[in-house]
């Protein structure tokens, strides 16, 4: 006899997250802040995917509909780490909440939040592995490899919802929680960019509203991979190995159009291969990073990155 996997239904889904979105808001001890996270977050991504599929969630994602707010939930946590960490570095960086302007893989400007990473010069003693890259969505991932951030050892285990890892894309919370600060806006904004259809579900705490999209039901129900655009189109590649594995399918056309947006990135330049090897598993990226960071764009060529690649993943 087959096993059956059943997924959640809509009031099943809306309880879950409410519960899951009450829980971390009791969590923040700032009323303030607690209030303004209540009343602009946006839960989508793959945590609603996987409940409507009947899968575990790994995480659930959490976006604010304005920069106001990402600032203000982004500064409470990294005031807690700091305080935690009794501003003790780790791996030679500080963090601090920034906006700065960046260009993004269109070539346009845009004004970002960041976790900006004041370099310390002090060293921590000892740090925890964190298994973080494996899992996680494109837009929760790290956009500068020699920014990474790993718990120390003497946090608190017991603590829930506490910052356990920052990029300058998003934290990390104990907890299954992701807070990211990469993209905000209303829930149309941010899924502009997002690279595939299925995804495009989403929860309005303050509003307690679920949007399950016809086309994104249709691409669960099939396990059809849609590709929409991306600004990391690279790190798409990725994403669709992993969805592969799972028993997902692409056609050659949608496959298509993530080689061309691949070929339309300039991948010699450092900055931007650093930017598109976000959302992948550093532990073998960051190896390929630090291979090409300091290499004349002239000598990088298909043969030159092949040979680094069969020496870093075989």
């Amino acid at each position: 006899m087959h096993d059956i996997k059943y997924g959640r239904k809509r009031n099943g889904i809306k309880r879950q997250l409410t519960k899951k979105i009450n829980e971390w808001l009791e969590s923040i001890d700032d009323p303030n802040v607690a209030k303004i996270a209540s009343d602009n977050v946006i839960v989508t991504g793959g945590a609603i995917a996987s409940m409507l599929m009947g899968d575990p969630v790994n995480d659930y994602d959490v976006y604010f509909k304005t920069k106001e707010a990402a600032i203000t939930v982004a500064e409470y946590y990294v005031a807690k780490f700091n305080a935690t960490h009794k501003q003790k570095s780790v791996n030679n960086y500080i963090p601090e909440v920034k906006t700065i302007d960046l260009e993004n893989a269109k070539g346009e400007m845009e004004n970002r939040v960041v976790i900006w990473l004041q370099s310390a010069g002090v060293v921590s003693e000892e740090q925890n592995e964190y298994n973080y890259f494996e899992s996680r969505s494109v837009n929760e991932t790290i956009e500068f490899a020699e920014s990474l951030i790993k718990e120390v050892a003497d946090t608190d285990d017991k603590a829930t919802y506490r910052p356990v890892f920052m990029s300058p894309n998003a934290i990390t919370l104990s907890n299954q929680m992701q807070i990211i600060i990469r993209f905000f806006g209303e829930a149309s904004e941010i899924h502009d960019n997002y690279d595939f259809e299925h995804a495009m579900c989403y929860w309005d705490h303050k509003e307690a509203i679920l949007e399950l999209p016809a086309k994104a039901l249709e691409c669960l129900l099939s396990r059809t991979l849609i590709y929409r655009g991306s600004l990391y189109p690279v790190a798409s590649i990725f994403r669709m190995k992993k969805f592969i594995e799972r028993g997902w399918r692409i056609t050659a056309g949608q496959q298509l159009k993530i080689m061309w947006q691949i070929s339309e990135l300039d991948l010699k330049d450092f900055d931007v291969m650093r930017e598109q090897l976000t959302g992948v598993d550093l532990a073998y990226m960051y190896q390929l990073i630090e291979s090409l960071k300091n290499v004349d764009p002239e000598k990088i060529n298909s043969a030159y990155i092949a040979a680094i690649i069969d020496k870093i993943f075989d």
